[in-house]
């Protein structure tokens, strides 16, 4: 007698969720031991987040940063301008923070979480964050000075974020980790949404070479199909003499990155950066993308209060 073969995506979704749950669990019954909690940040040592610390910067860059979307370009000087807030707070092993050895914070991002062990080279933590930015067509379609018939019609696709177990690897001068998150494109106006899996990996070395501080980093992300089908996928409602259907695949993504600091007083920081993105080639397939290469370039200041 022949039965149906369990979908394998429903395997990784709980495993994912028996992850997280083993995670919290640990989180709740359990916490950094004496010996672990009296960790000091030594370099790229890992330290227990226990007392209250904080601290906020201004990031202030100019950014060259295209997008895969079939003719999609920076038009205003304001598509370069770059401004966020970086946070670094802290207490009791929890932890909001943005990834400050990135290029961008578009591309390092705010990180929510809780660590679970601490050790004396290596940490595992449960975050909480985006991971995959959305985009309004209309939004899009207004800011350009030209037509894209691909983009006419097409439903929005809302931001993805994800919880994710982390487990972080410190290195003389070089920090690695690898986020297994279960991730949800969230509801759009047409009420279409994905949940999947996304592994993500960085490696990040540090250069002291005067008073720079030179980053070399590189990272490999697994996106799965349902993922990239919501984002990169055409619907049927969404079919025109433009835009076939299309059913996108699972995808990865490579980085290449070189990212440097450089202090200019006590508070302000001038730092640049490059970064280069490959994916997967089977992403240009999707009538509404049209590269799969990217190099993002950023120059700008930081101001730490």
């Amino acid at each position: 007698m022949f039965t149906k073969p369990i979908n394998p995506n429903i395997i990784n979704r709980l495993f994912i969720y028996s992850i997280v749950a083993i995670a919290f669990f640990i989180a709740a019954t359990t916490h950094a031991s004496p010996e672990e909690q009296s960790l000091t940040t030594h370099g790229n040592t890992p330290i227990t987040k226990d007392a209250f610390e904080w601290q906020f910067m201004l990031d202030m860059a100019l950014v060259n940063s295209p997008v895969m979307l079939t003719d999609v370009e920076q038009t205003e000087l304001w598509d370069y301008v770059q401004l966020g807030l970086l946070f670094d707070i802290s207490y009791k092993g929890f932890f909001l923070r943005t990834n400050s050895r990135r290029s961008s914070t578009i591309l390092g991002g705010e990180e929510l979480g809780y660590q679970i062990t601490v050790q004396k080279d290596w940490q595992l933590d449960v975050i909480l964050k985006a991971y995959i930015e959305g985009f309004d067509p209309i939004e899009i379609l207004d800011d350009q000075n030209k037509d894209i018939p691909e983009l006419v019609g097409l439903n929005n696709r809302e931001y993805t974020s994800g919880i994710a177990l982390r487990y972080s690897r410190y290195f003389e001068n070089a920090i690695f980790y690898i986020d297994i998150a279960s991730a949800r494109a969230s509801e759009n106006e047409q009420g279409h949404s994905a949940t999947g899996i996304i592994i993500d990996s960085f490696y990040s070395y540090l250069i002291p070479y005067r008073n720079w501080d030179i980053y070399l980093g590189a990272g490999l992300t697994y996106y799965e199909k349902a993922l990239m089908d919501y984002y990169i996928g055409i619907n049927a409602d969404e079919v025109s003499s433009a835009r076939p259907f299309h059913i996108a695949d699972s995808t990865f993504r490579a980085q290449l990155e070189v990212y440097a600091q450089y202090p200019l007083s006590q508070s302000w920081s001038f730092n640049a950066g490059i970064t280069q993105s490959f994916y997967s080639n089977s992403i240009k397939r999707s009538p509404i993308i049209d590269k799969n290469k990217l190099t993002q370039l950023m120059v700008g200041v930081l101001y730490v209060f």
